[in-house]
């Protein structure tokens, strides 16, 4: 099984520093950047019945779909039901409310603040190998 990593920030800079910085880890994971929930979505879907261990690095603050819509969309479309994704926040946001709210998400393994440390992402990355 191979992984995918999809990066849902409306921060092209981000998208393209996070992509780099996982390739560098790892250079057989497969990146997609989209740029709001609602590509987000889209790729997510088009995924769901691939056999790719997906992790979703997700910004609250986007237009179009935010991340806690995109959340909510997710929820009613039930497509993470199955341990092959594995989502987390990525937020530049300090407020606590963010960190309470994103607990409340069962969905949400962690909430991480910009930018991602080389660390951060290997967490992401391995602390939940692949079935």
């Amino acid at each position: 099984m191979n992984k995918t990593v999809v990066i849902v920030d409306d921060d092209l800079i981000v998208r393209l520093v996070t992509q780099r910085m996982v390739h560098n880890i790892d250079s057989s994971i497969n990146c997609h950047q989209c740029d709001n929930g609602e590509v987000g979505l889209s790729t997510i879907e088009n995924l769901q019945n691939g056999t790719d261990y997906v992790v979703v690095l997700l910004d609250i603050n986007m237009p179009v779909l935010n991340g806690w819509q995109f959340l909510d969309r997710l929820q009613q479309m039930n497509i993470v039901a199955s341990d092959k994704f594995h989502l987390y926040m990525i937020t530049s946001s300090t407020d606590a409310s963010d960190r309470i709210k994103a607990r409340s998400y069962p969905v949400i393994k962690k909430l991480y603040h910009k930018p991602l440390s080389n660390q951060d992402l290997k967490e992401i990355l391995f602390s939940n190998e692949m079935p």
